[in-house]
């Protein structure tokens, strides 16, 4: 098996979920500008080199609209997670989602390639949902492990999700968009 094997892509969000998702968070006014976690130390900073993205994480207290999006794509992506190691034959079940956030990525914003696990940030499987397409550039690009070689180049579909191991053996990006904004939903398991 490749390692681009994988990276599993599902459709997970109806055209309609994504549209009352978009509705109800994309103005959201608490974005933040997102950090980078040093894989080593796993200290936490806003480097505009490596990144530039805003980021909103769901949360329960902030009433129970969120709180019920936060359960509906929780039981999602557990139940396509299932389906993910039971395609690839891995005995493996996930027992915790780490956290939900809405990326907002406007033009020119990116994010270096990087890995989704550290010392400090002990993950098994990442996931990013697109929630739209109606922008240029912000691809999501593999490359093998140590190397600038790309591997495999993801277009957005809206609902869909892709699915990969966190570890080192998957370093990725999110291109620059050049026109338009980007939302995605990212959330890492064990």
């Amino acid at each position: 098996m490749e390692i681009k094997d994988l990276i599993g892509q599902y459709q997970l969000l109806t055209q309609e979920h994504v549209s009352a998702f978009l509705r109800t968070f994309r103005d959201k006014k608490e974005f933040q500008d997102a950090h980078v976690v040093s894989s080593s130390s796993g200290e936490r900073r806003i480097d505009k080199n490596i990144r530039v993205v805003q980021d909103y994480a769901l949360n329960y207290e902030s009433g129970l609209t969120e709180s019920n999006w936060l359960n509906f794509i929780g039981f999602l992506l557990k139940n396509v997670s299932t389906q993910y190691f039971n395609d690839r034959s891995i005995p493996y079940d996930i027992t915790k989602i780490e956290a939900i956030n809405l990326l907002k990525y406007t033009e020119g914003g990116f994010y270096k390639p990087h890995i989704d696990s550290g010392a400090n940030a002990h993950r098994e499987l990442s996931a990013v949902i697109f929630l739209n397409n109606d922008y240029e550039g912000g691809m999501l690009q593999f490359f093998e492990p140590g190397s600038k070689k790309l591997t495999l180049e993801i277009k957005p579909q809206p609902g869909k999700v892709i699915l990969w191991p966190s570890n080192f053996l998957y370093p990725h990006q999110a291109t620059p968009v050049i026109k338009g904004t980007r939302f995605t939903i990212v959330s890492w398991m064990v």
